[in-house]
């Protein structure tokens, strides 16, 4: 039987129609205003948070377990920014665009323009260096130690009394340009076969060796699986404040060894925030992140008063004239990383089939 309505009736019944119309509406333009947002990709644990907290609110950050993971998200998602480490850019390269922007890039150290740092000149650069870090020796409970690598530097990490406590890094290249500087010889030598004793060196530097992992070697070290680690200054910086078992030394022998963090733009991707960016080297921020162990590629005038107030100070900046010494692992013709990868299979032996180390082959 049909029905009539009342005119309050009509009116209720139209009010809740216009209101859950609303109400959608107003759902899809916050979920549009979601989607919308420019994104930025982090590795999880290498995204300062005082920093991204500063993001405008039109950018979204998120992060990824490992950098594995982001470079793959890469190809799929749409992103505007990505924090990875140098080593990767020769990779990533493809799917990138000009950062743009060369002006950032002008106030930076002159090692901060190397063109395995911005993937291109300073002129036109592919990626912005935001942070340094250096490559160091950590120690657990072993002030001797750290006082011998003061001393003798990387030669320590072919020391007899330390074998099989050594955490090194699962990257061959990395291992290679120490034991290189650890013989007087620059990291980025390219003609092995002239540099004498370097095979012998890099075969006892590989027998001493515990573990090789980049990921997890702090963590190791401070379980007490090893004594003694080598790690990006970056990733021990906020450990040594909570763990006084620690000692991190930067050998003064050879000019620091270091690693970046840049940031780049995936083709597609929008404008910078500039504001955002150069936030990272003023006030609250920075001080942030010399916190967390990360140092704008700035002269040290630049960075007081802020860098003065960390107790790691000298880790975090070795100084200007260190500085200008600095190197950066450069990227590897075929030729030449075929040469390193025969050094390396060579100096591992039989160990090369059962340690993921032997696995990672030079790029």
């Amino acid at each position: 039987m049909a029905q009539s309505l009342t005119r309050r009736q009509l009116l209720t019944t139209v009010g809740v129609g216009v209101g859950a119309t609303a109400a959608l509406w107003l759902w899809r333009t916050q979920a549009a205003g979601q989607r919308e947002k420019r994104q930025l990709l982090h590795v999880k644990g290498q995204g300062p948070e005082a920093w991204l907290q500063q993001l405008p609110a039109s950018w979204a950050a998120r992060s990824r377990p490992s950098m594995e993971r982001l470079v793959a998200d890469l190809q799929t998602e749409a992103v505007d920014l990505a924090m990875v480490g140098e080593a990767w850019l020769t990779r990533l390269r493809p799917r990138l665009q000009p950062f743009g922007s060369p002006e950032l890039v002008q106030p930076l150290l002159k090692v901060a323009r190397d063109l395995a740092v911005l993937g291109g000149t300073a002129a036109a650069p592919m990626a912005f260096p935001w942070a340094f870090g250096s490559w160091v020796m950590v120690f657990r409970n072993q002030p001797a130690w750290a006082e011998r690598g003061r001393r003798e530097g990387w030669s320590l990490l072919a020391a007899a009394e330390l074998q099989d406590v050594w955490i090194l890094p699962a990257s061959p290249r990395v291992v290679m340009g120490l034991v290189l500087q650890s013989l007087g010889q620059s990291p980025n030598t390219v003609n092995l076969p002239l540099v004498p004793g370097l095979a012998a060196r890099l075969a006892t530097v590989v027998r001493r060796a515990r573990a090789f992992d980049s990921r997890h070697a702090l963590t190791r070290l401070v379980n007490g699986h090893g004594s003694a680690a080598v790690v990006p200054s970056w990733t021990v910086v906020p450990q040594l404040l909570r763990d006084q078992r620690l000692v991190a030394v930067r050998p003064a022998l050879s000019p620091p060894l270091l690693g970046w963090q840049v940031l780049v733009r995936p083709r597609r991707a929008g404008p910078i925030p500039k504001p955002w960016v150069q936030a990272s080297t003023k006030g609250a921020v920075l001080n942030a992140l010399l916190q967390d162990g990360f140092c704008p590629p700035l002269p040290i005038k630049a960075l007081q008063p802020q860098l003065a107030r960390q107790p790691t100070a000298t880790l975090l900046h070795p100084g200007d004239e260190p500085m200008a010494q600095a190197e950066t692992l450069q990227p590897l013709t075929p030729e030449h990383r075929k040469q390193y990868q025969q050094f390396w299979d060579e100096a591992m032996g039989e160990r090369r089939h059962t340690t993921r180390a032997a696995g990672w082959l030079f790029r």
